[in-house]
């Protein structure tokens, strides 16, 4: 800031003029280089099954955390009933099992998504049984 031709720095820093945001920082490259990496590796055919039906195998898997989602809310509303919850939980038992069945079949070899599935059922499992033994009276 100039007052009467004498340079005073505000609140004790000097201003400078900020960079170009046309040229390219080390942040920017380095950031950029990872993420093509990252997209290539994306791109690598799995051992065990196509892309697709990973991602497929994801989206389901999402679909179940959701019904777990429902599931808990219904749970905390006084307004529901357990009988009214019964079909939810049954969807949520159904489609566990689905996602298992398709993960052992085309996804044996792959532990991290297998780990991943095991949770996932291991949660979805115990909510069910829960449900059926009556612990939510």
């Amino acid at each position: 800031m100039k007052i009467y031709g004498m340079d005073i720095p505000l609140n004790g820093y000097r201003q400078t003029a900020s960079p170009s945001r046309d040229t390219l920082t080390a942040f920017d490259h380095v950031f950029n280089k990872e993420l093509t990496a990252l997209q290539k590796t994306s791109e690598i055919p799995l051992e065990s099954g196509k892309p697709d039906d990973k991602a497929q195998m994801l989206s389901q898997g999402d679909g179940i955390l959701t019904l777990l989602e429902t599931y808990a809310a219904d749970l905390e509303n006084p307004g529901k009933t357990l009988k009214q919850m019964a079909p939810l939980v049954e969807a949520i038992d159904h489609e566990v099992t689905r996602l298992e069945e398709k993960a052992n079949a085309r996804f044996s070899r792959d532990e991290a998504l297998m780990d991943w599935v095991n949770e996932l059922s291991l949660t979805a499992r115990v909510a069910t049984v829960k449900f059926h033994r009556g612990d939510f009276l």
